[in-house]
């Protein structure tokens, strides 16, 4: 039984015979849906004699032709994508001083003229021998026909060289068109202009495979694409996350590995923008899998960083996992006072009101802001044997905590440390630590003028740019 009921073997184009009903059968009465299954006949017009049934053999329902994919425009330099249809004529590609008209079929078989125009020295300086001398016109006579085999318009036509590039004899009609498509994005390569296609990603895939065809004698063809998709935008992932996609496949594909990494990292971060992208259907389960977890994964990071950031590692610090004496949790407390003050007077109140993760504009602000703190504040020569010095050593807490969270350490634990010599220390020999007490109650004032310029001396300042 076909669509709506219709019996596989009816004609449709004969009129003799009406569908009728035929009368509820046991099996059937209780069902509501009528049976088309009996042919009635009846007399043909003038005749008593009723029409018999013809036996035909089973007829093909024609089918419309499949349907060609919508393809776009991916300008990576306007952040936008739109409908493109412009394989007949590109203007896009149609350079008016061109001297090398394109065609997209076989010498002969069209009079539909050109779809590109560009420069023959352009062509010739990419592609190798063996692409002139298959798809170069066979005569030497410059063409002088419009778009459609009439007198030339204002878009001359005029060009001292020609190239009929058509598809594969065997091509169906979606496989041809596909074809035409990268030989179009392979001259648009060559002029340095956006590419098309359904998919950006097979976009890719496609054009570095035209030009290992085109260009056989380059070994340079993945280094050039590459530099290509750089020039045009293609590799900036940041909230993009068709191009992300894109390369995901293209280096999957090829099997690179510092692009795969760098773009799976891009997905997992977009991973609830993905299923918004047609390329999103061309990655593999298990890529698709490895990014829900990676996703999953960074939740719950991103979770626990949040959580600590609100009272400034307090509970990851406390006593029962840091072991420092008192003088130095003093200074730590106060630190920590001095950062909770700070981002009150940034943002009229700490901790945020948000979710179980902050906002990543505020991860990403907090990050930044750490970070130059520690580049004023490092000592960029200090190492661990110079640290490990007598007493309880507070880098090996920082050691103990990274290991403890599975952070990676940074380069430099040390700060850079006051020179003043005028300054009395009062070292315990327990402890290890130092505090600064000033030699004189007199001069108390000027001795605390001394020590600011001191702490202030052991800091890495920016030189102020001149006006």
């Amino acid at each position: 039984m076909h669509r709506h009921g219709l019996p596989s073997t009816m004609d449709i184009r004969d009129t003799q015979k009406v569908l009728l009903p035929g009368p509820p059968t046991p099996a059937s009465r209780k069902s509501n849906v009528p049976n088309f299954s009996r042919i009635l006949t009846i007399n043909a017009k003038g005749s008593d004699s009723p029409v018999k049934k013809r036996n035909k053999p089973e007829q093909a329902v024609m089918r419309n032709p499949s349907k060609l994919p919508t393809v776009k425009r991916w300008d990576a330099q306007s952040h936008k994508s739109a409908d493109w249809d412009g394989l007949r004529r590109d203007q896009e590609l149609w350079q008016q001083d061109g001297d090398c008209l394109v065609h997209l079929y076989g010498q002969g078989k069209s009079k539909r003229g050109a779809s590109f125009k560009t420069s023959y020295a352009l062509v010739e300086a990419m592609v190798g021998a063996s692409f002139l001398n298959r798809y170069m016109a066979s005569d030497s006579t410059s063409c002088n026909e419009s778009l459609d085999g009439t007198t030339p318009s204002t878009l001359s036509t005029h060009a001292e060289y020609e190239l009929f590039i058509p598809a594969p004899d065997d091509a169906l009609r979606e496989e041809a068109y596909c074809w035409h498509i990268t030989t179009r994005n392979f001259f648009a390569y060559i002029a340095n202009k956006p590419l098309v296609g359904s998919k950006l990603g097979k976009t890719f895939i496609d054009l570095l495979e035209r030009m290992e065809l085109f260009c056989s004698d380059k070994t340079s063809n993945l280094q050039d694409f590459l530099s290509y998709a750089r020039e045009q935008g293609y590799s900036k992932f940041i909230n993009r996350p068709d191009y992300a996609l894109a390369f995901l496949n293209f280096a999957e594909k090829f099997r690179l590995k510092d692009l795969w990494i760098d773009a799976f990292a891009h997905c997992v971060g977009m991973n609830d923008q993905l299923d918004l992208s047609a390329d999103f259907s061309d990655v593999s389960k298990v890529t698709k899998a490895l990014i829900t977890r990676s996703y999953l994964e960074m939740d719950l990071h991103l979770g626990r960083v949040s959580k600590a950031l609100r009272n400034f590692l307090e509970d990851e610090l406390a006593p029962t996992h840091l072991g420092l004496p008192a003088p130095a949790r003093n200074h730590l407390d106060r630190f920590r006072s001095f950062l909770h003050s700070y981002y009150v007077n940034k943002f009229g109140y700490w901790p945020p009101e948000t979710g179980h993760i902050m906002d990543k504009s505020l991860l990403r602000s907090m990050h930044q802001e750490f970070q130059m703190l520690y580049n004023y504040l490092v000592d960029g020569e200090s190492s661990p044997s110079r640290l490990l010095t007598g007493g309880i050593c507070v880098v090996q807490n920082v050691d103990a905590f990274n290991s403890r969270h599975k952070y990676e350490p940074l380069p430099h634990s040390c700060p850079l440390l006051p020179d003043y010599h005028s300054l009395e220390y009062r070292t315990s020999s327990q402890k290890g630590l130092r505090s600064l007490r000033l030699t004189s109650k007199s001069n108390k004032a000027d001795q605390s003028v001394t020590a600011r310029a001191a702490l202030s001396a052991a800091t890495n300042k920016i030189p102020s740019s001149s006006a």
